[in-house]
């Protein structure tokens, strides 16, 4: 099992800037700008403190690199906006899910209530725009912007699907692609554009974080299968108990193995959903489906590795080799 200590030796080209980036995250809620008052401020530094993988700044600061450029502030603020972005989404995304835990904690909806929630959120989301503004790059504040919308484009769109037999991989691979690969994407192009890579390096990565981060979700989905809810801190079977069929759903409703129990939980009435829930759980685990997943997972590392073949060897290439294979290897 890959733990922090591994990934943090992962980190140690950019361990400095990582320390500045979340001195920034910090600072957010420290604000003397006029407007938040110590009520807003407290319920900020508690949302802004829990403990996240930094992956996605450290793919910016770590693409910066590739070309012997040592990230400055530019670079420094885009990372921060990455990660705000990130623990944004989170914000929106439990609130919407009605979680009560994310890695541990209790979310801002259970501690606050759905309505602080969604404007804490809202605070980050706008708060992560004013850092990338400050790299005064027009292209980089424009994918930015693309980037938010894509992220609500997933979250709808999984709304939207959600309790419907007839959801295909199709739109689930959008879905993922919109709600987690989009911002991965966005973080590994980032930093190649302030790294000032030529045109193809910029396209190498932002594959790289493409491929990266469709792997992230699919083994995500396929951990809500296989981890326990310690290690998730977070409820197992989270996304099937709220109706949303995820990669090992899918393919075991496309195989047949479990189409019949999915079926029935998703038309069943709320008395008869624990039963059903747990028939259908067990029905997924006992198919191929959870093996076949982790293939279709392994299938975009390797793609995400062949995208980085083409840019020049260095500490914070082999970073990023390494950062992949933990991703891939992680139990939880």
């Amino acid at each position: 099992m890959l733990g922090a200590d591994v990934k943090d030796r992962i980190y140690v080209p950019i361990a400095d800037d990582l320390d500045k980036v979340i001195a920034n995250i910090a600072a957010v809620a420290e604000t003397d700008a006029p407007g938040p008052t110590p009520e807003i401020e407290a319920r900020l530094a508690r949302v802004l403190a829990t403990p996240g993988k930094r992956i996605r700044p450290a793919i910016t600061l770590l693409a910066s690199r590739l070309w012997g450029r040592i990230p400055d502030e530019r670079t420094i603020k885009m990372a921060t906006a990455v990660e705000l972005l990130h623990i944004a989404s989170l914000i929106h995304d439990d609130t919407v899910d009605s979680a009560d835990t994310r890695r541990g904690h209790a979310t801002a909806s259970n501690l606050w209530g759905g309505n602080v929630a969604v404007l804490l959120g809202d605070f980050v989301f706008a708060t992560s725009a004013t850092f990338v503004c400050d790299t005064n790059s027009v292209r980089l504040i424009r994918r930015f912007a693309q980037t938010i919308a894509e992220l609500a484009r997933g979250e709808l769109n999984e709304i939207l699907e959600s309790w419907l037999p007839e959801t295909s991989r199709e739109l689930y691979l959008q879905r993922i692609y919109d709600k987690t690969a989009s911002l991965f994407s966005t973080s590994a192009e980032s930093g190649a554009v302030l790294g000032e890579s030529d045109e193809d390096s910029v396209a190498s990565l932002r594959q790289y974080g493409y491929n990266l981060g469709m792997a992230y979700q699919v083994l995500d989905d396929l951990l809500d299968y296989e981890a326990s809810s310690e290690q998730l801190g977070k409820p197992t079977a989270n996304d099937l108990s709220n109706g949303v069929l995820t990669l090992p759903a899918i393919l075991a409703m496309e195989s047949g193995d479990a189409r019949p129990e999915i079926s029935a939980y998703l038309a069943s009435s709320d008395s008869d959903r624990p039963r059903l829930l747990s028939a259908a759980y067990d029905a997924i685990c006992q198919s191929d489906a959870l093996e076949r997943s982790r293939v279709i997972a392994n299938d975009y590392v390797v793609t995400a590795l062949e995208s980085l073949e083409s840019l020049p060897e260095s500490e914070s290439k082999e970073a990023l080799i390494q950062l992949t294979g933990y991703i891939r290897d992680r139990q939880f």
